[in-house]
């Protein structure tokens, strides 16, 4: 009975170490195949290009690690599409709830929450492109809300201020969550850029730009277009320029003329602004002048040609017509108005008679009665019958003449010959004297306003009137009579 006690012992210590030993075994065998691959380190430049071998009860699991950037997001398909930026490889990870996925900060995110141009690290299994893990990475970097960029879409480079980086056509620029041509962006846009050592691997332009175009503005063709208070550009022929999107104050300038308004440009539009209201409007004033030789002077500009109307700005202008021996004719033109036609037709200046001689004397020009020397008055050009008179003397006549030069004419007489004492004896003479006297007097008070009513001693007789006809006309404003 004890024999068979102790088999059944020994039977069963032998089954038991040999148990354990299959089991020992087993655990060394699964531990020299799997330390491998956990020991496994990529060299240094490869380590996101790495793949991890696992064996479990199917067979071996071949896994990648890639940095990369997102080019989509299908959240309902759950699929996200990957470009590895050091292989050019564009990889679609099946995502499903197993999937790790992390913000940068290691906060759990969900496939929604991703975004296109997003840069990233995972680890997924080659054959069925499902993930183990995608977190959005802290390798690379991030410079947000920038502008001032200039793209050199030939050598595929990106300059802001001194920093350059380059680029890949793989690289990744949208705007809004759409795909963007990256040579599209200018200086005015407003842009995210995320990348990795020296090459841009995300472009999203955050605010584009518009255009703002001139229209109507040939007047202001030289002056200034201002932006907001950064910009100011010539303004030319055709005057388009590129602008943030925003609302922009504008100012137009040229000379003392300004157009001043506000404007919203949105991404991609072209706001066009007519500055005809603030332009000068033209005016075509024609001018008849009915004198040559004149010189015609419009806001101190001289003009000499009236054969073609002048064309004008709409406004005030002064005009001044000077020629020689003419009134000068000035005048404020109003041009507001396609068409202004006006005549010019001046006045002569008046010419002065000047007689200083002999003092006294009543001075009568064609038998009217032009005043007592001295005298200055005005006169015309041509030939004069002058008869000087003064009681006590005897009158005399001088033809005389002015010349039709526009200058002032200066006669000067001589002396009246004072009458003598008559005879009273002969009674002949007498009568005859007295009739003589008689009609002087009456021819006297006829001419001369001055003339006394007390007596005949200053009238001289006709014939002493005629006794001048043979005098010569002078021809010289300077008429001296000696």
């Amino acid at each position: 009975m004890k024999k068979k006690k102790m088999d059944i012992v020994t039977k069963m210590t032998i089954i038991g170490v040999g148990g354990l030993v299959c089991v020992t075994v087993i655990i060394l065998l699964m531990t020299f195949m799997n330390k491998p691959a956990k020991n496994r380190r990529p060299v240094d430049g490869a380590e996101h290009n790495a793949q991890d071998t696992q064996t479990n009860d199917n067979g071996d699991i071949q896994y990648a690690r890639a940095l990369a950037v997102i080019k989509n997001v299908d959240s309902s398909n759950n699929m996200l599409t990957i470009l590895n930026i050091e292989t050019n490889d564009v990889v679609s990870l099946a995502i499903d709830s197993a999937v790790d996925m992390k913000d940068e900060y290691d906060s759990l995110l969900t496939l929604v929450q991703f975004n296109i141009g997003d840069m990233v690290e995972t680890k997924y299994d080659t054959a069925s492109n499902r993930p183990e893990y995608v977190h959005i990475t802290a390798k690379t970097w991030e410079r947000k809300s920038i502008s001032g960029l200039h793209v050199d879409a030939e050598k595929h480079t990106i300059t802001i201020g001194n920093d350059q980086y380059g680029y890949a056509d793989e690289a990744v620029s949208v705007f809004n969550g759409d795909f963007m041509n990256i040579g599209d962006i200018k200086p005015e846009d407003k842009v995210t850029l995320r990348g990795y050592q020296d090459k841009v691997w995300t472009l999203i332009m955050e605010s584009g730009h518009g255009f703002i175009t001139l229209k109507n503005h040939s007047y202001f063709v030289g002056g200034v277009l201002e932006i907001g208070i950064s910009k100011m550009v010539d303004i030319e022929d055709v005057t388009s320029v590129v602008v943030p999107v925003g609302v922009h104050n504008i100012v137009v300038t040229k000379d003392e003329l300004n157009y001043e308004t506000e404007v919203m440009v949105a991404n991609g539009q072209k706001v066009l602004i007519d500055v005809s209201d603030a332009s000068p409007r033209m005016g075509i004033v024609e001018v008849n002048v009915f004198q040559e030789g004149i010189e015609f002077t419009l806001n101190d500009k001289v003009y000499n040609d009236f054969s073609e109307p002048i064309s004008l700005e709409y406004g005030t202008y002064n005009i001044k017509v000077v020629k020689d021996q003419y009134v000068d004719w000035e005048k404020e033109l109003v041009v507001n108005q396609p068409f202004t036609k006006f005549d010019i037709n001046l006045e002569k200046k008046p010419i002065f008679l000047h007689v200083d001689s002999p003092e006294g004397v009543d001075i009568y020009i064609n038998g009217n009665f032009s005043g007592k020397i001295p005298i200055s008055i005005p006169i015309d050009p041509g030939n004069y019958t002058v008869t000087l008179r003064k009681d006590g003397y005897y009158s005399k006549m001088h033809p005389a003449r002015v010349e039709d030069d526009g200058k002032d004419a200066y006669w000067t007489f001589e002396p009246l010959k004072k009458m003598e004492s008559i005879d009273h004896t002969d009674p002949g003479n007498e009568n005859n004297g007295g009739n003589d006297d008689q009609d002087s007097s009456n021819d006297s008070q006829e001419h001369s306003p001055n003339h006394s009513d007390t007596g005949n001693e200053g009238d001289v007789p006709r014939d002493s009137l005629e006794d001048t006809s043979n005098s010569d006309t002078p021809s010289s404003d300077n008429y001296n009579t000696d």
